[in-house]
């Protein structure tokens, strides 16, 4: 793998760089995220869960969880392409402030995003004892 970040990359250029890796691999989590939520979708509206005599209750709310879920994620995915677009500007500035302002939103998403996946995982783990319990 080639090293992104070369000897005639300044401060700038790296910060640029690191900025740019990290939205790439949120657009890739964020996208995983909802291929799973539409898979687990899938998966607890099927004649599996009704033939295994499930908890009907249990599946009903956890599906809504999940479908409340992947509406959630898909609205992330806008913001996160909006701030990628936003994050493009951080080329034109001129000071520190400037700078200092595109950072400061970076790790404001960053922490969203820390804090979407988090609750991902929550309903994942509830659609997992579900199926252990269950099946």
């Amino acid at each position: 793998m080639e090293n992104p970040i070369q000897e005639h990359h300044d401060d700038d250029d790296i910060q640029r760089i690191n900025l740019e890796k990290d939205v790439n691999e949120w657009n890739k989590e964020i996208e995983f995220i909802q291929q799973e939520l539409i898979f687990y979708s899938k998966l607890l509206d099927s004649e599996l869960v009704r033939k295994a005599n499930a908890n009907a209750e249990e599946e009903s709310y956890i599906l809504k969880s999940v479908k409340q879920l992947t509406e959630k994620n898909s609205q992330f995915q806008l913001q996160l392409l909006d701030f990628e677009n936003k994050s493009e500007d951080i080329v034109e500035c001129e000071d520190v402030q400037c700078e200092t302002f595109f950072l400061n939103e970076h790790f404001t998403f960053k922490q969203k995003l820390i804090d979407h996946v988090a609750k991902v995982r929550t309903v994942k783990k509830k659609i997992f004892d579900f199926f252990e319990s269950n099946l």
